[in-house]
């Protein structure tokens, strides 16, 4: 019964919402290199945050995640999401983001005007990314300047990346899946159980020839479709789901922006988050099906 309670108790700890209130989480307009983005960050932080870069889904606006990049934020991450478009009207992340975004954290720490001066961790990255972004992230954490979210000879990841979670994520091409061979990059992989755009045969497809990741987790986010992390259902611009989500949206986001999060930490030394993404979580939260490897 005492380890049942404890198991109980450490849940409603981690799964209840850190915010304190609507003024937890500050937002703020900012340049990510060329590209324009928008940050969301803890109001009341007094230690330096790592890095959470999100990379979004083709043509999705990054005031389509406000909700969720504030709750990841609030875990006690600097969230910046940038748009860069590869033609007018149309966005697509870029592997190039992933170094930009640390060139961008280190202005912040040399500019006394920036509220993110002391608060802004440059030497700690995590990438978060949905749909196009998942892939985009994977293929820069491989090593693999892959069109077209990367046009060049090469790419190489910054040292300071510490671990992956791509959202409806695959990285089918055709009628194949290309194993992605990560550079001992940890990765969690959330899929909507509803999702029929990355499809969650294919992503786990995906999932199962990822190599190179020295830990890694499936997470079926039930009852989500393709944009269960987003504000709104198929937002202007982007591809539609056909299939409505099931879900309640404030579970979904919760739920992605909670196992997000806890997996970051985690993979950055957290034992208590380490204690839920490998054990109390998928033991307990009944908004999720875990598979580990």
């Amino acid at each position: 019964m005492r380890i049942v309670l404890a198991a109980a108790l450490s849940l409603l700890f981690l799964t209840a919402a850190p915010a304190s209130g609507d003024d937890a989480v500050l937002q703020r307009q900012t340049r990510v290199g060329s590209d324009a983005a928008t940050v969301w960050y803890p109001a009341h932080a007094d230690h330096r945050l790592p890095i959470a870069l999100m990379l979004p889904g083709a043509n999705m606006r990054s005031e389509y995640y406000a909700r969720f990049a504030s709750a990841v934020a609030d875990y006690g991450f600097i969230v910046v999401i940038p748009e860069r478009y590869a033609m007018p009207g149309y966005s697509l992340p870029n592997e190039e983001s992933v170094t930009e975004v640390l060139t961008w954290a280190r202005e912040q720490t040399a500019d006394p005007s920036s509220p993110l001066r002391t608060l802004a961790d440059p030497e700690t990255l995590v990438v978060a990314g949905h749909s196009y972004g998942g892939a985009t992230a994977l293929y820069a954490a491989a090593d693999r300047c892959q069109p077209p979210f990367c046009f060049g000879l090469s790419y190489h990841h910054p040292p300071q990346l510490k671990a992956i979670v791509g959202h409806g994520t695959n990285t089918t091409i055709g009628n194949f899946v290309d194993a992605v061979a990560v550079q001992g990059i940890p990765v969690l992989y959330i899929n909507g159980t509803d999702d029929t755009i990355s499809e969650p045969a294919e992503a786990h497809e995906s999932f199962a020839s990822l190599t190179g990741a020295p830990a890694a987790e499936f997470v079926n986010l039930l009852g989500a479709n393709h944009f269960g992390l987003a504000d709104q259902d198929n937002p202007p611009g982007a591809a539609p789901d056909s299939h409505p989500g099931t879900a309640p949206r404030d579970q979904t986001i919760t739920t992605a922006a909670r196992w997000t999060a806890m997996w970051f930490l985690a993979q950055l030394g957290d034992e208590t988050a380490r204690s839920y993404v490998y054990d109390i979580g998928p033991r307990t939260d009944s908004a999720v099906r875990v598979e580990a490897r």
